[in-house]
C-alpha cells in the first residue's frame, strides 16, 4: 500500500461509523448533506468516503487499499467517476451557478464509467444561487442508481428546506478540546495550539490556518489599529482602505471576537475566557471606556456586516461603514 490514502480525522469516527455500517449494508442514500462549523474537517471525511465508495478493494471498515488504478485517479484528481463543484474562480459573486449544475445532468454525467458509484461533491453548497439550487432539487428528486452526491456547507440553514429534506444529514461539531489539542502538538510553529484554538473557537483546521506568522502579526496590528480607533486616534476610512482585500470572513470573524471579549472584560465576576487570551491587557485598556449596551450594539452591526460580506457588496464601503460606527461608539 501507497500512500494514496485520503484520511478522516480523529474526531470523526461515530459519523464514519455509521456511513460504514449503511454502505455494508447495500443502504446508502443518493445525497449526504455534510454540515457543521468552519474548520472541523468536513471536505476531509468527504474525500476519505469518496474514496471508500470508489475503490473496489475498500475494507468493511471503509479503509480503501491505496493502491489499485481508482485510488491513484482520484489523488491524481482524474478519476472520472468524481466530480466537484465549487464556485468558478473568476466569478465575483463567488456562487455556484446553474451551469455548473446542469453540466452534472447532461447527457450521462450521472452516469458511472468504471460500472460502480458516481460521486458528486458540492462545496459550497449555500454558494449555489436559485437557479442551481432549484436545478439540483429536481436531481434529487429522481436519484440516479449509484450516483453519491455529497453537499458540504456551515450555513446549512441558506439551503432550501426540500434540498436539505433529500440529503440524509452528517452533523459535525467542535471536537472536544483535548483531542484538538493533541492534534494540534507537533503541527503549529508559531503560536502555541490553546491560543490558537482560542482564536479559531475550538475549530482544529482553523487554528491550524492561523499558524503563519505573517497572518499572527497582521491581526496585531489591526487589534492595535481598532483599539486605537475606539479611542478616537484614528481615521476608520483609512483603516478601511488599509484592511480592504484582507480575507472579510477571517475579519469579521476577529472583529467580533474583539468586541467579544471586551464585553467579557467588562461584566465578568471572574477572569472571563478570552478570544484573544494573548491580547487581553490591550483589550484591558478600553474595556472600561466603553458602555456595554454600545458594545452589543456594535456587535449586532459586525454581524450584519458580515452577512453582507458573504453577500458580496462592496467590502470596503461594508468596512467604512462599521468603523465610522466604531469610531462614534465613545
Amino acid at each position: 500500500m501507497d500512500n494514496s490514502v485520503y484520511s478522516r480525522l480523529p474526531w470523526q469516527e461515530d459519523q464514519w461509523h455509521r456511513l460504514q455500517q449503511a454502505r455494508r449494508q447495500g443502504r446508502l442514500p443518493h445525497a449526504l448533506l455534510l454540515c457543521g462549523p468552519r474548520g472541523v474537517g468536513k471536505e476531509a471525511f468527504a474525500l476519505a468516503f469518496t474514496q471508500t465508495v470508489l475503490c473496489p478493494e475498500s475494507d468493511e471498515a471503509g479503509r480503501p487499499c491505496g493502491s489499485c488504478r481508482h485510488c491513484h485517479l482520484l489523488h491524481s484528481g482524474s478519476h472520472p467517476d468524481f466530480q466537484r463543484v465549487v464556485p468558478e474562480e473568476e466569478s465575483k459573486s463567488g456562487e455556484i451557478k446553474i451551469e455548473a449544475i446542469r453540466n452534472l445532468t447532461a447527457g450521462a454525467a450521472l452516469t458511472a464509467q468504471s460500472g460502480g458509484h458516481k460521486v458528486v461533491l458540492i462545496q459550497p453548497a449555500h454558494r449555489m444561487n436559485t437557479a442551481a439550487a432549484n436545478s439540483l432539487l429536481k436531481t434529487l428528486e429522481e436519484p440516479t442508481g449509484d450516483t453519491l452526491i455529497i453537499l458540504l456547507t456551515d450555513q446549512p440553514a441558506r439551503l432550501l428546506p426540500t434540498i436539505r429534506s433529500r440529503c440524509q444529514q452528517v452533523l459535525f461539531q467542535i471536537p472536544p478540546y483535548e483531542i484538538s489539542l493533541s492534534w494540534l502538538e507537533g503541527k503549529v510553529e508559531h503560536a502555541d495550539g490553546d491560543t490558537l484554538l482560542s482564536l479559531a473557537s475550538g475549530a482544529p483546521l482553523l487554528a491550524l490556518n492561523l499558524d503563519d506568522g505573517e497572518l499572527l502579526a497582521t491581526r496585531q496590528r489591526m487589534l492595535k489599529q481598532f483599539l486605537s480607533l475606539g479611542m478616537r486616534r484614528e481615521d476608520p476610512v483609512a483603516i478601511a482602505q488599509d484592511w480592504t482585500g484582507f480575507d472579510g470572513r477571517l475579519l469579521m470573524d476577529w472583529l467580533a471576537g474583539w468586541v467579544i471579549d471586551l464585553l467579557r472584560l467588562k461584566t465578568a465576576q471572574q477572569p472571563p475566557q478570552l478570544f484573544n487570551r494573548d491580547q487581553a491587557q490591550a483589550l484591558h485598556s478600553l474595556a472600561d471606556k466603553i458602555n456595554s449596551g454600545v458594545l452589543h450594539r456594535y456587535l449586532g452591526s459586525v454581524y450584519e456586516a458580515r452577512a453582507r460580506i458573504d453577500s458580496n457588496l462592496n467590502p470596503q464601503m461594508v468596512l467604512e461603514q462599521l468603523l465610522i460606527e466604531w469610531h462614534a461608539c465613545r
